[in-house]
């Protein structure tokens, strides 16, 4: 299931290793898919993944910005309203930014596959 959101969508696949591979089209920078692929990590089933939205959700609610919500492989940080920083915790990717408009719609696309693959 994809979703566009800002001109972008995100689709995910699981590999031969049963890991989730992001793809985004347009295709972005190679260091923020290796950032949203590092953070979903530590997010490996779709309740697991419902759970990180859902709390995603209540603290931008709650603090609207200038809150982290993180996994054990990576962390989201609501700089703004329109800006999300995924931040590196273990040296696999560089800290980068993803509108955060962009990062919900992407969150939602990764709960919807991982439904499909669970089912």
């Amino acid at each position: 299931m994809t979703r566009s959101v800002a001109q972008a969508i995100w689709t995910f696949t699981l590999d031969e290793d049963e890991d989730w591979v992001p793809v985004r089209e347009p295709a972005g920078d190679e260091n923020l898919r290796r950032a949203v692929e590092t953070l979903l990590m530590g997010i490996a089933s779709a309740g697991a993944a419902e759970t990180y939205l859902a709390a995603w959700r209540a603290d931008s609610q709650r603090w609207g910005s200038g809150f982290s919500l993180g996994t054990a492989s990576a962390a989201a940080h609501r700089v703004s309203s329109e800006l999300v920083r995924l931040l590196d915790l273990y040296g696999q990717f560089e800290d980068c930014d993803i509108a955060a408009d962009e990062f919900e719609a992407m969150l939602q696309d990764y709960v919807a596959a991982a439904r499909t693959a669970e089912s």
